[in-house]
Formats: structure tokens, C-alpha cells, sequence
């Protein structure tokens, strides 16, 4: 009896075609290795030599077992591409009837986590602008709004003066899509935004601006501006952190998150649509705690 893995269903023999015919397609040899990894991989685990013989059960074990095996993410994704490729060119050709991977969810790849002021690095920033100056106490009250707020550079900037409410401790933030929101201003924002509206303010304004943040000149601050003050501050020994405006909107969130308060007022706060934009914190947030609890005796 012949052996049925040198039929037309053999799944070596397919799976040599199949990277002959990725050579013909002109792929880099680098890919051709790569998929052709993956399906010796994948061969040796089901250990069927028909290809007909394959189904969806036998694909979601081999994910599993890759996942054991410790395969990365980014890995996986690679080896199951290989995958639905070779199978949807055998179901094109007639040579499955079903195809085992059609609709198989695709390993996603995490986004590596971006990086975040600590606190401690956020107390040095702060402390770094000379209040004896009116510039400086401008830079204390700004650095303090963004920290209070987690707003955007764009929001930051267009800021006025009568979008405070001090009293209140709050201020109207004109967001994207033209969309307004209310945020709360921290005991310290509203503190150095009140001394920077009596006293640094007027000795920087030469005209009549409604532009909360005013320049040496009485001019509005502009992006580079901003980035400007950033590059100032940011190089203080003890900040390790690359940090930007939008990293003091990460720090905003995840600090509020580590202290308790709730992924729907974070999303509120910030300005989200949708609940999805916070992965980014909530996924620092369960970083802290998995070190936490492997530091500590728990489960031990």
C-alpha cells in the first residue's frame, strides 16, 4: 500500500509546493524559511498525514501548545499566517473542501507599553521651573494643569482665561471634534494658577490676550513653545523618563488608576470615546499589581 504522504493530499508534499510556489511569488528567502518553519512545526505536532484530515481543533491545540511552549505573541501570528495561507491556497485548489483555518481569530500582538513618569520623577518636574521669575511660575502652573488634567498639548494650549472657574477648581477644555468637557483642577493647579494670574500674567502681557499662556512677549504659546518648556525641565537628575506632554497625560491616568479611581472617570477626564483607549493604562496598572503580588509571599 502506498504511502499516503506521497498522494496528492500528503501534507509534506503540499507544504513543499506551497513554499515553491511563495519562491515563484518572488517572497524573501528570510519569509520562505520562516513559513516553512512553521509548517514542519506544525506537521510534526498534529502528526496527520492527509491534509483532509485536519480541522479546527487540530489548529486551536497547536496554538496551545505554542503557548506552553512560551512562543511569543509576535511569533505565533507569524507561524498562523503561514498557516491560513497554505490552507486557503488548498481550498482554492480544490484540494480541502472546508478549510480548517477560515475564520480563525488571529494572534494578536500587544503593543509594547509606553513608557511613564513615576511619581516621584513627576514631584522633581515640577519642582524644576524658578518661581522667582514670571516665566517660571508660568511653567509651575502649566506642568501642574497638565498633571491635574491629563489634557492634550493642543487642549493645554488653547486654553483662556475665562475657561477657568477657580473657584470651582475646574476648567472648560475645548476637545477633539469640538467637543467641550469640564475637568478638575488639583488643590496645587488651581494654587499656582491663581499666582500665576495675579502676578506672573500681567508682567507678561503687552496686550489685551485672552490666551491663558503667554510667552515672554505677551504672545500665545504655540506647540514649540511647549516643547521648548518640556526640554527644559525634563533633564533634572533623578528623571530617568523621557517625558512630554503626552507622557504627563499617561502619568495623569495610571497615577489615579494605582490610587483608586474608577476607568470611567479616567475616560472621562481624558476625553476618551470609547472605553478601549485606556488599555494602555489599565494594562500598566495590572503590571504594577502582578510585581506587587510575585514581591510579595501571596500564593507562595
Amino acid at each position: 500500500m502506498a504511502n499516503r504522504d506521497n498522494n496528492s493530499t500528503g501534507i509534506t508534499v503540499l507544504a513543499q509546493q506551497y513554499l515553491e510556489a511563495l519562491r515563484a511569488r518572488r517572497y524573501s528567502p528570510r519569509s520562505v524559511e520562516t513559513y516553512g518553519q512553521a509548517l514542519r512545526d506544525f506537521i510534526s505536532h498534529v502528526k496527520k498525514p492527509d491534509v483532509r484530515t485536519i480541522d479546527r481543533c487540530d489548529l486551536e491545540r497547536y496554538r496551545t501548545e505554542l503557548l506552553d511552549r512560551r512562543f511569543k505573541a509576535s511569533s505565533i501570528a507569524v507561524y498562523f499566517q503561514s498557516l491560513k495561507l497554505f490552507f486557503r491556497g488548498l481550498e482554492e485548489k480544490q484540494v480541502i473542501f472546508e478549510n480548517p483555518a477560515a475564520g480563525l481569530a488571529a494572534m494578536r500582538t500587544p503593543k509594547p507599553l509606553q513608557p511613564v513618569p513615576t511619581e516621584e520623577e513627576m514631584e522633581i518636574l515640577l519642582a524644576q521651573p524658578d518661581v522667582s521669575t514670571p516665566t517660571g511660575v508660568r511653567d509651575r502652573a502649566l506642568l501642574e494643569t497638565a498633571y491635574s488634567t491629563g489634557v492634550r498639548s493642543q487642549e493645554l494650549l488653547a486654553l483662556r482665561v475665562e475657561s477657568l472657574d477657580l473657584a470651582a477648581g475646574r476648567a472648560r477644555v475645548l476637545g477633539k471634534g469640538s467637543r467641550e468637557r469640564m475637568v478638575p483642577l488639583g488643590a496645587e493647579a488651581v494654587r499656582w494658577l491663581q499666582s500665576y494670574l495675579e502676578q506672573a500674567r500681567p508682567a507678561l502681557a503687552r496686550k489685551d490676550a485672552d490666551s491663558l499662556w503667554l510667552g515672554t512677549y505677551g504672545q500665545a504659546l504655540d506647540e514649540n513653545a511647549l516643547h521648548q518648556i518640556m526640554l527644559r525641565h525634563r533633564t533634572a537628575p533623578g528623571i530617568v523618563t523621557r517625558i512630554g506632554l503626552h507622557s504627563i497625560r499617561r502619568a495623569c491616568a495610571t497615577h489615579m488608576l494605582r490610587r483608586g479611581a474608577s476607568p470611567a472617570a479616567i475616560q472621562i477626564l481624558l476625553g476618551h470615546a470609547s472605553m478601549q483607549h485606556l488599555s494602555q493604562y489599565l494594562r500598566l496598572s495590572l503590571a504594577d499589581i502582578k510585581r506587587m503580588h510575585e514581591s510579595s509571599r501571596v500564593g507562595q
